[in-house]
């Protein structure tokens, strides 16, 4: 390959209408120091180039222009004085599949079949930035170089799509934004290098009506990115919110014109724009992040570094197309370089910042955790405090309570042994009076005279007083016996008939008549109770049998149980008393103006079952009258009695 920089003459035609041999003939023509850059110039430019071939090579020569943007190049050799033949039409305005050479960018072929100078002329028009290295290549050379670019382009865009693949999953799973401002930013500086370089025309055939108006769009649109991409990384929303958001709004009103003027077709109308208004804010992007630095804010040393690359490559690139500096190898390249060292060092920065950000977010949800736990735990403890305090608040109280308690019991234990013990001393005494006065009225009745019926009458009342008086003693007695908690039972063996006898004896002679052929021989009980349950059945009997009849008492076994009916024929019962005649303090209606507690058949149930038996009603009227069955075991069922 031969550059030919340095060896070349440019002519300008303004109207473009020169051909060959009137543009070779022009007196316009000077030297080029370097390579041609005219920058955004619509005036047609002219190249000469002398060729000395000293003897023809295999397959020839091809011209190679470098710039892949020219819309119209045409080439002319001299082959014989005076007359010019066109070597090939190639440019973006002539549809791919009638360039010479299928390459991204203009190649000519050139096989000079004579030794000697060969003069050249190259015709040139764009619309884009007049910029171009024009190289000599034999052929076999360049196919071998084509190859090379062809595997460096696809490493190199390979490199990038991975990029983009890979930030395109990263902004799925984080959905930030400034993921998502990267993934646009890297996909459309792609899509202008591509551009800029010719390959998606070369590959796809895109005309020059698109192409230029999707990279006048693509360079618009970045504009606007890479300066919000700039103004994040410097932390300008923070530091200057308000220059900021005007800085935003007049990117976007020149991004819009740009894009507006690019789809209109002005292409370098669309791109000047975007270069120079791009060249300003590398200049205070540069400058701000200098201030930066000298204040000590830290993330200013990042954008130094990843936007310095980029910025030096841009810069490059903008004064190479602008014609300030040469057209090489390292001119064209550099932006690409740089764009790339840029695009890894965002990419690298993003997501350690993430992952920066991530840790701080876990180690700040941890520290809230432990926070959330610590208070949660003294909130608990005081909790525990205030139930504790509670607790023994309320366990004092009712160690208190309790204490009452107790002195109540005491109290009521004491009062209740001294009525008890009042009780039965007054039972005591009631009792020797009762029965001097009972023996007395006997006595003074068989001691009056035959003659006085009066006197009779009155003895008899006055025992019969004191008999329902030691009654009533005894039911009280009995039920303040039965009231306590636990009764003491005195069993012994009792002579029934003798026990009848004795009660017999309390009543008028022949009032009580007993049937005894069938009583036991023996029997275990507590005579003390037995006599209290028969005596109040007797008088209950008694009580409600009319004067000149009789209370018949049967007493009979049924197997190991004592059955004693206890029956007064004129009797009866009402239907609607039969269930309560059992009931404590229950009087019936024919014994309401009689005296009495309605303690006796009640006392006489308690009894019946605490000796181990029952009390029922067999009948209540008709021919049997009102009959009591006492049921009894004759030997009750519990271990170690003891009789007497």
């Amino acid at each position: 390959m031969i550059d030919t920089a340095g060896h070349l003459d440019v002519l300008e035609d303004p109207e473009a209408r020169l051909d060959a041999a009137q543009a070779n003939a022009a007196d316009g023509w000077h030297r080029l120091p370097n390579s041609l850059n005219a920058g955004y110039t619509p005036i047609t430019q002219w190249l000469r180039l002398r060729v000395q071939v000293d003897k023809p090579v295999p397959g020839g020569w091809m011209l190679r222009l470098s710039n892949a943007l020219l819309d119209d190049v045409e080439v002319y050799a001299e082959l014989t004085p005076g007359e010019w033949q066109l070597l090939g039409h190639s440019g973006e305005n002539v549809s791919r599949d009638q360039w010479p050479v299928g390459y991204r960018s203009a190649v000519i072929p050139f096989a000079p079949e004579t030794t000697g100078q060969h003069v050249l002329l190259v015709r040139l028009q764009s619309k884009n930035a007049m910029v171009t290295r024009l190289e000599v290549w034999q052929r076999l050379a360049f196919d071998n170089h084509s190859r090379r670019e062809g595997l460096f382009f696809g490493l190199h865009f390979g490199f990038y799509l991975l990029l983009i693949g890979l930030h395109a999953i990263f902004w799925l799973a984080t959905r930030t934004p400034m993921s998502g401002l990267l993934l646009l930013y890297l996909g459309l500086s792609v899509l202008n290098e591509v551009l800029s370089l010719g390959l998606v025309q070369q590959i796809t055939g895109l005309p020059v009506f698109w192409s230029d108006r999707l990279l006048g769009m693509g360079f618009a649109i970045n504009l606007l990115f890479a300066f919000r991409m700039s103004v994040r990384q410097l932390g300008m929303p923070t530091l200057y919110p308000l220059t900021t958001r005007w800085l935003d709004r007049v990117m976007q009103s020149v991004a819009g014109a740009c894009l507006v003027l690019a789809l209109a077709g002005y292409y370098a109308w669309s791109v000047m724009p975007v270069q120079l208004m791009a060249l300003l804010l590398i200049v205070g992007f540069t400058s701000l992040c200098t201030s930066l630095l000298w204040r000590g804010y830290r993330h200013a040393r990042f954008f130094a570094l990843a936007f310095g690359v980029y910025y030096l490559g841009v810069l490059i690139g903008f004064l190479r197309n602008l014609g300030y500096i040469p057209v090489n190898a390292w001119t064209e390249y550099t932006s690409a370089l740089g764009t790339m060292l840029h695009m890894i060092l965002l990419s690298l920065w993003l997501i350690g910042r993430y992952e920066r950000k991530r840790r701080i977010r876990e180690r700040w949800q941890a520290n809230l955790a432990a926070n959330l736990a610590h208070e949660h735990s003294l909130h608990l403890a005081r909790k525990v405090e205030q139930r504790t305090a509670d607790l023994r608040q309320e366990i004092q109280r009712r160690e208190l309570l309790e204490q009452e308690l107790r002195n109540a019991l005491e109290l009521e234990q004491r009062v209740r042994t001294e009525q008890h013990d009042f009780v039965a001393m007054v039972s005591h005494e009631f009792r020797t009076p009762l029965a001097i006065i009972t023996t007395l009225s006997q006595r003074l009745e068989q001691s009056l005279p035959a003659q006085g019926p009066r006197n009779a009458e009155r003895c008899q009342q006055i025992r019969d007083a004191a008999s329902r008086l030691l009654a009533l003693v005894d039911e009280y007695l009995s039920d303040d016996r039965m009231s306590e908690s636990q009764v003491e039972l005195k069993y012994a063996t009792c002579d029934l008939p003798a026990l009848l006898g004795e009660l017999s004896g309390d009543f008028a002679p022949g009032r009580i008549r007993c049937n005894l052929s069938q009583a036991p021989q023996q029997l275990v009980t507590d005579i003390g109770l037995l006599h209290i349950a028969l005596r109040n059945l007797l008088a209950n009997a008694d009580r409600h049998t009319p004067a000149g009849e009789a209370v018949e008492v049967d007493v009979h076994e049924a197997g190991q149980t004592l059955l004693i009916d206890i029956r007064n024929v004129s009797a009866s019962i009402p239907a609607h008393e039969r269930e309560q005649v059992f009931r404590k303090y229950f009087r019936g209606q024919s014994a309401r103006h009689a005296p009495g507690a309605g303690l006796g058949l009640y006392l006489v149930k308690r009894i019946s079952q605490l000796l181990g038996g029952d009390i029922t009603l067999l009948s209540a009227e008709g021919e049997q009258g009102v009959c009591f069955r006492l049921r009894l075991p004759q030997t009750p069922s519990l271990p170690d009695i003891k009789t007497d």
